[in-house]
């Protein structure tokens, strides 16, 4: 595929002068510049998706910009930051000893980076810019500046931009913008261990989901001229599930079956061919995926970790990973790499939903061949 560059420069809103080091980055992945002494800033090498492109420096309001690029595009992309007041609420040493905001951050570490292996091998450096607020059961959080966590088990250094953060009893719910880098190993072993944990924290996740059943799509359909029409590579695998993308990746998927809520697994049928969830987009790269009520899908390649069961209070972990997805609109668009842009619209409870954003990997992770 041909690769995409973006230029432009940025300038302050107020006074017109170019701006040196504005954070520029694809939200999600390890994509990012800065600005220079002029304020021009190139991206180069993007390869084709759609993107949200971010502009932060401190002092000033944070910009996105939503882009679909495409092969061997050059866009051009100037923008004026507008300045804003620095918030700085913080209190270190106050924070550092209250026994309430203690409490409070260990809720939030739990339920924001998880209790996974990957979750708890997570540090927030500057856990002091985080501001709580509970009002019955919900607790709220917010962040003066930018959070700056660590993962050391995936090997990443992750700028978080807090949109929103709330938990009650039942659910919680977080959503902000995150630029990755990669940090340096101390050894070979340490590259090699990072790997690993890598391809295990994508293997079974959403994002693999998405990609195996955006590449079934690919092997099962071709656009003849309007029409959607079955491949005869498709046909030649009829019936037999070994060839299938979801069977070789691993994933069994149950629709609900007609009349039942999905409340309970004896709601659900393995999905058939003549089922379909998967539909074209408006683009080449990108897919729609709908369904009635709740998926239940099953990943067969990996066990459940003991820190599931432990929160669970099972006896012991099971051999796979079950998982339940709800869709929150008609349709919701992902590309062909599994990635997908619109907040909180596919609801995963379950073990994807025990999952958390220690276990997040950037949108540019590729599975290494």
């Amino acid at each position: 595929m041909g690769q995409s560059r973006i230029d432009g420069r940025i300038l302050d809103e107020s006074t017109g002068k170019p701006l040196v080091g504005v954070n520029i980055f694809f939200s999600k992945t390890s994509l990012g510049t800065t600005t220079d002494k002029d304020g021009f800033y190139t991206m180069k090498n993007i390869p084709p998706g759609r993107y949200e492109l971010v502009f932060s420096m401190i002092g000033y309001k944070m910009e996105r910009e939503d882009l679909i690029i495409l092969d061997h595009d050059r866009i051009a992309l100037d923008l004026r930051l507008t300045p804003e007041p620095i918030q700085m609420k913080e209190i270190i040493v106050t924070k550092r000893t209250d026994k309430e905001w203690q409490k409070n951050y260990k809720l939030f570490k739990r339920a924001f980076l998880g209790t996974s292996q990957n979750g708890e091998s997570c540090r927030i450096l500057n856990e002091y810019v985080l501001n709580f607020e509970r009002k019955g059961g919900l607790l709220t959080a917010t962040a003066s500046r930018p959070l700056k966590i660590v993962n050391n088990r995936l090997g990443y250094e992750i700028t978080y931009y807090l949109d929103e953060f709330k938990l009650d009893d039942v659910y919680v719910r977080y959503a902000g913008d995150s630029h990755y880098k990669e940090m340096k190993p101390r050894s070979g072993r340490e590259t090699k261990r990072w790997m690993k944990h890598r391809k295990e924290a994508y293997k079974g996740s959403i994002r693999h989901f998405l990609s195996t059943i955006g590449e079934r799509f690919d092997l099962r359909y071709a656009m003849d001229k309007d029409s959607l029409m079955e491949t005869s590579a498709w046909n030649k695998i009829r019936g037999r599930r070994g060839k299938d993308p979801l069977m070789i990746e691993g994933f069994d998927i149950y629709v609900t079956k007609p009349g039942k809520s999905g409340y309970f697994d004896d709601h659900y049928r393995l999905m058939n061919r003549n089922d379909r969830i998967v539909f074209p987009g408006d683009h080449q790269n990108e897919l729609r995926i709908s369904f009635q009520k709740k998926i239940l899908v099953i990943y067969r390649k990996e066990s459940e970790e003991n820190n599931y069961s432990k929160d669970l209070i099972k006896l012991r972990a099971k051999p796979f990973q079950k998982s339940y997805l709800l869709l929150n609109k008609d349709i919701v668009i992902f590309d062909k790499s599994g990635r997908y842009f619109e907040t909180y619209m596919i609801e995963q409870r379950g073990y994807m939903g025990w999952e958390r954003f220690g276990d997040k990997l950037p949108f540019d992770y590729m599975l290494p061949q």
